[in-house]
């Protein structure tokens, strides 16, 4: 009796053994996935932030010939017959309001608006009258480069052509064309450039609004109001509507997650 007591007692004892190593086995295939999928995440963001710095003129070069030609078309066929007032993109009624938070020196921002959901959010719920967009300057890439007072005159000829409703292709504009975030290269040939791009605007009306005091005290408030609601960087996407408020995560969102953040706040 004593014998087949012991022997219970000692298959007991072996699977409470099996039943902690199985679970600890568990554990370190969870914390595994774990850090797999942050490192995944972190993959993702540099491949596309060298994707994005590997092509285009990284120099800040204006492009010229049969390459601008075709920037140029792009961007015309993306915001044409799209209602602009200031750095608004799309029918000022719309339900919902996506705030775009932005550096134009950014490189993800470059990412997220030329190869992340911007273009097809733009396509379909902009243009539908769904959504409206409103950039807001908010220094980071600019800021951390090498001449911070590059970024209001940037800001500032992007606002001039808002003047003339045409805000948004100035931004496209740029970053088509944008440079290295190290390089000085935002020079008034290369905002010139951009501007003389731009078409159907008045070059001579867009060179005299960039000097309008008010667009530099705009730059500013932008910066200030940004800083109040604790905006991490850059872009940060915050979306309002009828349901409330909600922000898109990520560095490069998809158009499937703005999507989401649409529907979670129309």
């Amino acid at each position: 009796m004593a014998s087949r007591t012991k022997q219970k007692e000692e298959a007991r004892a072996r699977r409470l053994a099996e039943e902690r190593a199985r679970a600890e086995r568990m554990r370190r295939q969870r914390r595994l996935r774990m850090v797999g999928g942050t490192v995944l995440a972190a993959v993702v963001v540099v491949v596309a932030l060298v994707l994005v710095n590997s092509g285009g003129s990284k120099k800040g070069g204006i492009q010229s010939g049969t390459q601008a030609n075709g920037t140029v078309t792009a961007v015309d066929q993306l915001l044409n017959g799209i209602p602009q007032s200031g750095a608004t993109l799309g029918n000022p009624n719309a339900p919902v309001t996506m705030t775009y938070y932005g550096d134009l020196k950014c490189p993800v921002c470059q990412a997220f608006t030329l190869q992340g959901g911007f273009s097809q959010l733009v396509s379909n719920d902009v243009r539908s009258g769904k959504v409206k967009v409103v950039y807001s300057a908010f220094c980071t890439a600019t800021c951390s480069g090498p001449d911070p007072n590059e970024f209001p005159t940037q800001q500032a000829a992007a606002l001039a052509a808002g003047r003339q409703e045409r805000f948004w292709q100035f931004a496209e504009l740029f970053y088509h064309q944008q440079g290295s975030e190290t390089d000085a290269y935002v020079t008034e040939a290369f905002l010139d450039g951009l501007a003389r791009q731009i078409t159907g605007l008045n070059f001579g009306q867009w060179q005299a609004a960039r000097n309008d005091p008010a667009l530099a005290s705009q730059v500013n408030s932008e910066q200030s109001q940004g800083r109040a609601v604790g905006v991490p960087g850059t872009p940060t996407l915050v979306f309002k509507g009828p349901k409330g408020q909600a922000v898109a995560s990520g560095a490069v969102p998809t158009y499937a997650e703005l999507e989401q953040r649409v529907k979670q706040v129309s």
